[in-house]
């Protein structure tokens, strides 16, 4: 049984119709994966199990795969920590498409930590979560140093709210602070996360809008209808690394940044915005 998404803003052609038959039992596995994994990651935690941490990229992979997302790659992932990631940002689904393959711990709001099982699922990966607070923001880079510094990766999305997809916004320079200073050496890498084709075809805006959720869209019916749709391509593209010293202010390192993951994502979609800056 297919069904119209009611959470859809763009209008538009879309082949993306929702099976309810497939997204119940969609939920049902993500009940069950969300369930077992984590007690097998603590399982290989307390018994010291070498490698355990990869279950984390599993869960990930695990989760992508029922929401039908495929991930093309371009560029060379840096493996070497500390290494910060800044991304564009679209959707929760983000998380579960860059989770399956970045080794590092993802920043959330705080009220993420409240939520019904995906807040659990989060403190298992160690997210750090912050208050939207400028009064706070000076205590949450220095936790955000603390994490470089101890030889862990944070993935971040200096946007600092989701899109729907075609744009990225002005990247929040003042988080790059957090990957300055310190004994350890920390390089950023820029990271565009583009959702390209439905049942390898090019997107409409309407069908992108089926994976991006931003506001006003309601979570419940956006989350469970995904779960519903056809083959998705999703593609990462990893850009050159890059640290404080090659700029000469924290706003050009964070401009360059935010000028690669936007070249990426135009690219990834097939966008030539020369006329625009012509």
């Amino acid at each position: 049984m297919a069904t119209s998404f009611s959470g859809e803003l763009a209008t538009g052609p879309t082949r993306a119709e929702v099976s309810k038959i497939k997204a119940t039992c969609g939920a049902l596995g993500l009940l069950v994966w969300c369930l077992v994994m984590p007690i097998l990651f603590y399982s290989g935690h307390f018994l010291r199990v070498p490698g355990h941490r990869r279950l984390l990229l599993a869960f990930h992979h695990g989760v992508k795969r029922l929401f039908n997302i495929y991930t093309e790659y371009e560029g060379e992932l840096r493996t070497h920590t500390p290494t910060l990631y800044v991304c564009n940002h679209q959707s929760y689904l983000d998380v579960f498409v860059l989770g399956s393959v970045l080794r590092g711990a993802f920043i959330a709001k705080s009220e993420v930590a409240g939520w019904p099982l995906f807040g659990t699922l989060a403190k298992v990966q160690d997210t750090l979560f912050f208050e939207r607070s400028t009064r706070k923001a000076r205590e949450q880079i220095e936790v955000m140093r603390d994490h470089l510094q101890s030889g862990r990766n944070l993935i971040l999305f200096p946007e600092g709210t989701s899109t729907e997809g075609t744009h990225v916004e002005p990247f929040r320079s003042s988080l790059f602070e957090a990957a300055v200073g310190g004994e350890r050496a920390v390089w950023v890498q820029p990271v565009t996360v583009a959702y390209t084709h439905y049942q390898d075809v090019r997107m409409t805006q309407a069908e992108r809008d089926r994976y991006a959720w931003y506001l006003p869209m309601t979570f419940m019916p956006h989350f469970f209808y995904g779960l519903g749709l056809g083959r998705c391509t999703a593609k990462l593209v990893f850009h050159e690394p890059v640290r404080e010293s090659d700029f000469e202010s924290r706003k050009a390192w964070a401009a360059h940044c935010e000028n690669a993951v936007r070249a990426g994502l135009d690219r990834a979609l097939g966008v030539d915005r020369t006329d625009e800056h012509g």
